[in-house]
């Protein structure tokens, strides 16, 4: 069963999803998607959007981890919030000392976070949006900073 019924689009045509899309169109993150995701929450938190901001600042920092992941030859082909945090701490923090313990917990606040955000009733506070971007940009730098060393 490749392929599932979709949403009928404009034209009147069914849209037809791929069930293997995680595994077919998976491919290695970069870098580059990170630093867009934290420009992204910089740009909602100077607009007010404080809940976008901290979403796209936790996707940031997943994708980010993502990439310091692959940089280490741990690859799969599609990661689980709580698997990709467990892994980068493990491996890459506690295991192979490549990134400062100060970001062990940096991904599972910023899930937790971004829950509040996306899905919350109150939302969050323009103060704690500002400490998750902020964060979200020491995390992608480290990234990136290791990807040059």
């Amino acid at each position: 069963m490749p392929n599932v019924a979709g949403p009928v689009l404009p034209s009147g045509e069914q849209e037809r999803f791929d069930a293997r899309l995680p595994e077919q169109y998976a491919c290695p993150m970069d870098i580059a998607r990170a630093q867009e995701s934290l420009r992204a929450a910089e740009l909602c938190l100077q607009s007010g959007l404080v809940n976008s901001a901290v979403s796209r600042a936790y996707y940031a920092m997943f994708q980010a981890a993502q990439v310091a992941l692959e940089q280490e030859g741990i690859r799969r082909a599609t990661w689980s919030h709580p698997s990709l945090q467990a892994t980068f701490t493990t491996e890459l923090i506690h295991r192979r000392k490549r990134y400062a313990a100060m970001f062990r917990d940096y991904l599972s606040a910023a899930l937790v976070v971004r829950q509040a955000a996306d899905y919350g009733r109150a939302g969050v506070s323009h103060k704690i949006a500002q400490r998750h971007v902020r964060r979200a940009a020491l995390f992608v730098t480290a990234v990136r900073e290791g990807l040059d060393s």
